[in-house]
């Protein structure tokens, strides 16, 4: 069953910003399941368009809601809303160009990119997924396995040996894969199923109820060609393990050919509040140990949270932090034209980063400080 959660698409203001042959254009694929719900679409034809049976079809989903709808929706929302930071005008020049009409408002030159360049919208989309805060595993391999590029077939394969496992751990068996490549690297943004869910609804006569559904899960994966490595999402273990074979299999022809690259480390954090010390001119201009986690030489875990974390610390013993290992810690980030703080999470010992993973200046700034091990030291690699 499609998401419940309501588009920005159809909230006041936002609607009423297209213009009726917009509202058709984006809808008539679907005019016969409008009609079926009470809503047909002839009613944009008259000089005051009525909305507000259509806006109440796209707010309640049914079972016979088609998920291409839900979807198209969904994606208007990103390529139209502000607060993406998505400006066709500086990126797309031509396009716009060649698409807007002097009387189009941005929703309406977002829906014609939506129609008439719908690959433009997906790297939007998968623009957006790949600079989402994420918990991110890292895996090196074998040099003489070498990567093996990305097209049409290596995709199909990817998705059709990720698909069985999503259907049988009752997440349906769909999984779509975009890929984009960058200099860098290449990214993977994966869309699946996730568990059901029920959640409590309203319908269209106000009364309450409750439905079920399948929310969409976006999970990523980057290999970076610089350094052959790769950095991948996924909650749970087994869903590691299944991301791990099946990029192993498909990019470098084994399936045992990721294994953890023991990447990052905190041992810096033992010279004290110096090691984060930043010049203000520079893209990082500040950083500050938001908490850590350590183990104490008696085996207890202590989090370490509020405050000064260094001062803290030295209350505790002074040699503390020379003494305990470091399990975990949060640093948080100023960096040039954002304006909140970027916070960053490492867990050495899970071998993980969460956080803007693909920032370019994170990541230079923790190899730099000796936080980033880009000698991938690794445990014993599967050979060719």
């Amino acid at each position: 069953m499609p998401s419940i959660r309501t588009p920005r698409i159809v909230r006041p203001g936002v609607l009423s910003n297209l213009k009726p042959s917009s509202v058709l254009s984006l809808l008539s694929p679907f005019a016969a399941y409008f009609a079926a719900r009470g809503a047909p679409l002839n009613c944009l034809d008259a000089q005051k368009p009525i909305l507000d049976e259509i806006v109440s079809v796209i707010t309640s989903p049914v079972e016979s809601t088609p998920s291409e709808l839900v979807e198209r929706l969904e994606l208007l929302d990103l390529v139209s809303d502000p607060q993406s930071g998505i400006n066709f005008e500086d990126g797309y020049e031509a396009l716009v160009k060649r698409l807007r009409e002097n009387d189009d408002s941005d929703e309406d030159l977002a829906v014609k990119i939506l129609i008439h360049a719908p690959d433009i919208a997906w790297r939007e989309f998968d623009r957006q997924a790949l600079q989402a805060k994420r918990s991110l595993a890292s895996f090196t391999h074998n040099p003489v396995l070498k990567f093996l590029p990305s097209n049409e077939h290596r995709i199909a394969q990817l998705e059709s040996l990720l698909g069985p496992w999503f259907e049988e751990n009752a997440r349906s068996g769909i999984c779509r894969i975009h890929v984009r490549v960058e200099p860098s690297g290449t990214s993977f943004v994966i869309r699946h199923g996730d568990l059901l869910k029920r959640i409590g609804v309203f319908d269209e006569d106000g009364s309450s109820s409750s439905k079920i559904l399948r929310p969409e899960r976006v999970d990523v994966a980057h290999y970076r060609h610089l350094t052959g490595e790769w950095q991948i999402s996924g909650i749970g273990r087994r869903l590691q393990e299944l991301y791990r074979q099946a990029f192993g299999a498909v990019f470098h022809a084994s399936s045992n050919a990721l294994v953890h690259s023991k990447r990052y480390s905190l041992e810096p954090l033992r010279e004290g509040p110096s090691i984060l010390k930043c010049d203000p001119a520079s893209r990082i201009q500040y950083a500050d140990l938001a908490w850590i986690k350590i183990e104490l030489p008696c085996g207890n875990q202590v989090l370490i949270t509020r405050g000064n974390i260094f001062a803290g610390i030295a209350e505790l013993s002074p040699s503390l932090l020379r003494s305990a290992i470091l399990l975990e810690a949060r640093i948080d980030f100023k960096i040039a034209a954002k304006r909140r703080l970027v916070p960053v999470i490492l867990s050495p010992h899970r071998d993980k980063i969460s956080g803007l993973h693909l920032d370019e200046a994170i990541e230079p700034w923790l190899a730099e400080r000796g936080f980033s091990n880009h000698s991938h030291e690794t445990i014993i690699l599967e050979s060719a």
